[in-house]
C-alpha cells in the first residue's frame, strides 16, 4: 500500500461514521465506538506533542484537527446510545473530562503546558476505558464483544507507544514514559497473540490480523532501546500512522462479525 493512502486512511479512521447514520445502530458499534475514544485521548496527545517537537508540522496540525472533531462528535453520538445507567455514568464522566481536556489541549504546545496534556491524556483513556467496559458488560454475546474490545485496545495502544515516546523524546516524565514503551509494546504483542488465537476467525479476520502482525514486526522494532531520539521519532509518528488503519480494519471486522450473532 502507498504511503499517501495509509496517511488517507488512517485519517479516515477517525472519523467514523455517526451511529445516527446508520440503518441499525448495534451493540457492538457503539462499544466500537466508545473504544475509539481510548485512541483519541492518544492520539491528541500525540499531535500536540508533535507540534511542540516541530515533528511534521503540517500533520501535526492535521491530526489535532481531524482527531478533536472526531472526539468532540463521537461522544456527542455515544450521549444518544447509553442502554445502562453504568454507561450514562460513565459517559457523564468522560465528557467531564473532554471538556477540561479540550481546553489543555487549545494551549500552545509548550513545555509549560506539557505536563497537563500527559496527565489528562492518561485520565481521558482511563474513562474512555471504563466507559468501553460498561458497554461490554451489557453485552449479549460476550465472547465476541471482547474480541472487539481487544482489537480496539491494540488501536490505542498503537498511538499510545508513540505519545510516551514523544514525550520522553521532550524529557517529560521520560523514566515513566519509558516504562509505559515497555508495557505498551508488551500488551500489543499480548493482543495479538489473543487475536491471533480466536476461535472460529474467518479468513478476512485472519488476512486482517495477519497484516497488522507484519506491521507490528516493524513498528515494535523502533522501540528498542532505552533512550529518545528525533530521528527516530520520526519513524514513530510515521509508523504510528501506518499502522492505525490497520488496527481500525481488524476492529471493523469483529465488529461487523459481532452485529450479525
Amino acid at each position: 500500500m502507498q504511503r499517501r493512502q495509509l496517511l488517507q486512511y488512517a485519517g479516515a479512521a477517525c472519523i467514523a461514521l455517526p451511529l445516527a447514520a446508520q440503518a441499525a445502530p448495534s451493540f457492538a458499534a457503539a462499544l466500537n465506538l466508545a473504544g475509539r475514544q481510548r485512541m483519541l485521548a492518544q492520539r491528541l496527545a500525540k499531535a500536540w506533542v508533535m507540534r511542540g517537537l516541530r515533528i511534521a508540522p503540517p500533520r501535526a496540525e492535521t491530526v489535532l484537527a481531524e482527531s478533536l472533531a472526531s472526539q468532540q462528535a463521537q461522544l456527542a453520538e455515544l450521549r444518544n446510545y447509553t442502554p445502562s445507567e453504568g454507561v450514562r455514568a460513565a459517559h457523564a464522566e468522560l465528557e467531564r473530562g473532554w471538556a477540561t481536556y479540550r481546553t489543555a489541549l487549545a494551549a500552545s504546545s509548550n513545555l509549560a503546558a506539557a505536563q497537563d496534556v500527559y496527565d489528562l491524556s492518561e485520565q481521558m483513556q482511563e474513562r474512555a476505558h471504563r466507559l468501553t467496559l460498561a458497554y461490554e458488560m451489557g453485552s449479549r454475546s460476550p465472547a465476541a464483544d471482547r474480541l472487539i474490545n481487544i482489537a480496539g485496545r491494540q488501536r490505542m495502544l498503537s498511538q499510545r507507544l508513540a505519545k510516551f515516546y514523544l514525550f520522553g523524546l521532550w524529557g517529560v516524565n521520560a523514566v515513566a514514559a519509558r516504562m509505559e514503551v515497555n508495557f505498551s509494546r508488551a500488551e500489543f504483542s499480548s493482543g495479538m497473540s489473543q487475536l491471533g488465537g480466536a476461535a472460529n476467525t474467518l479468513d478476512e479476520q485472519r488476512a486482517a490480523i495477519e497484516a497488522l502482525d507484519r506491521a507490528w514486526v516493524s513498528y515494535r522494532a523502533l522501540f528498542v532501546g532505552e533512550g529518545f531520539v528525533k530521528v527516530a521519532a520520526e519513524k514513530v509518528v510515521e509508523g504510528s500512522e501506518q499502522i492505525l488503519p490497520l488496527t481500525e480494519r481488524v476492529v471493523a471486522l469483529f465488529e461487523r462479525s459481532a452485529a450479525t450473532r
